[in-house]
């Protein structure tokens, strides 16, 4: 008897086999946005790991090191080595294009309503991989320990001490008490290293598991018919060869621009920064995060009333009510989009107006709170950056509505 017929008997490799290794991909190059952000998040955890090796998670200062901490000596020890210059250069770089696939990856399932039911849960899944992965992001902002990830790192601490009735509680919990303290940076740490990659690896094997379940979407094809069994096929490449010969490919591919990207393009220079000082830099969140900077600086500074014994200033308003009211009505899309459900096939942009044109409003409007964070630097004024954020919005969202009417004309079908 061969072994693979003695392990096929007792392992049934073959109905293995035939489930899951010939399960068909689509080929349309949209759908491998989720591919590279699982391939981030695996060269996070190997450059994570390297990093982890030289990383001293403290902030007791070195007095035989010019009495700077020790978190900030070890990463300047970090970028004096060429190969740990590199490690920390890719592993800042796949963090942003993680962030970045995973925002395209959700768009791309909004403006096709692959987000209607049965996938509803996917749905909120993916929206809880976004939000995990900015919460790493935020907890390896801090790491560095050097005058800008602190100053960076206390806005975010200022905005928790600023909740309604529990923000010192709540600060004190995150930030393991007064910021910065002995024990912040050992808190992120745990944060950055332990449970943000659990819950990040949680959430997309219950992606995956949902999607091995119901199956991919896919683009309906010319004269295809609507599906009507459980069982319908949809038209693709299996996973094992081919599938996995394209990922393969991608991952190298995805290898070599991060490796380009960090051999030629400096990350945050900490020796230039320097250890924390009384004296705080003038810091602006990454692009991700910048609309809510944005957000901030459109609301009054000294706005601020009492409320039922709280004190409700502009950060409630610009870090949580804005960014709260967004995100509820992100988490609500499918629920709130009454069109058909959809079991294989997705739907084009074009097919429903509303729908494109509240998500290219919905684009535009944290493109435009975006903007009003460079508003000093480009000598706008809060006057001008409030109509900019109101009326920037509502004309792409009437131009990408009155577009789809025209191309659907007026009932709904092909014009003329």
């Amino acid at each position: 008897m061969t072994v693979p017929r003695w392990l096929d008997e007792r392992l049934a490799l073959e109905r293995f086999r035939a489930k899951y290794l010939g399960k068909p991909f689509p080929v349309h190059s949209t759908f491998f946005l989720g591919e590279i952000a699982l391939f981030c998040f695996v060269i996070l955890v190997a450059t994570g790991l390297y990093l982890a090796l030289f990383y001293e998670p403290s902030a007791q200062l070195l007095q035989g090191h010019g009495a700077v901490p020790a978190a900030y000596a070890s990463t300047l020890l970090i970028d004096s080595h060429p190969f740990g210059a590199l490690m920390r250069r890719i592993h800042h770089w796949t963090a942003h294009l993680m962030i970045a696939a995973v925002v395209l990856h959700l768009l791309r399932i909004y403006f096709t309503a692959s987000y209607r039911k049965p996938r509803e849960v996917n749905w909120l899944l993916g929206l809880g991989l976004l939000g995990a992965t900015l919460a790493a992001s935020f907890a390896g902002y801090l790491l560095p320990f050097d005058q800008f990830s602190v100053t960076a790192t206390a806005i975010g601490y200022g905005i928790a001490r600023s909740v309604p009735w529990v923000g010192s509680t709540l600060a004190d919990l995150v930030f393991a008490g007064q910021f910065p303290s002995s024990a912040t940076v050992p808190r992120f740490f745990a944060y950055h290293v332990v449970w943000a990659p659990l819950a990040l690896a949680g959430l997309i094997a219950g992606h995956l598991v949902i999607v091995l379940k119901q199956k991919h979407t896919e683009m309906r094809r010319a004269g295809a018919q609507p599906e009507a069994a459980e069982g319908a096929y949809i038209h693709g490449i299996p996973l094992w060869p081919e599938q996995v010969a394209l990922m393969g490919v991608l991952f190298l591919v995805m290898l070599g621009v991060l490796a380009a990207l960090a051999a030629f393009l400096p990350v945050h220079p900490s020796a230039f920064y320097g250890p924390p000082q009384p004296v705080t830099p003038e810091v602006k969140p990454d692009w991700y995060l910048l609309w809510v900077y944005g957000a901030l600086r459109l609301i009054p500074g000294g706005l601020s009333f009492k409320l039922f014994g709280a004190t409700i200033g502009s950060e409630v308003f610009g870090a949580m009510l804005v960014p709260g009211i967004l995100s509820l009505v992100i988490v609500l899309v499918p629920w709130l989009d009454r069109g058909p459900s959809s079991l294989f096939y997705t739907e084009p942009p074009m097919a429903s107006p509303l729908r494109l044109a509240l998500g290219l409003a919905t684009i535009t409007l944290f493109l435009a709170l975006s903007l009003a964070g460079f508003g000093a630097e480009l000598g706008l004024s809060v006057p001008v950056l409030w109509v900019i954020t109101v009326v920037a919005p509502v004309a792409v969202g009437w131009a990408a509505h009155a577009l789809a009417r025209g191309r659907l004309g007026p009932l709904g079908g092909a014009p003329g």
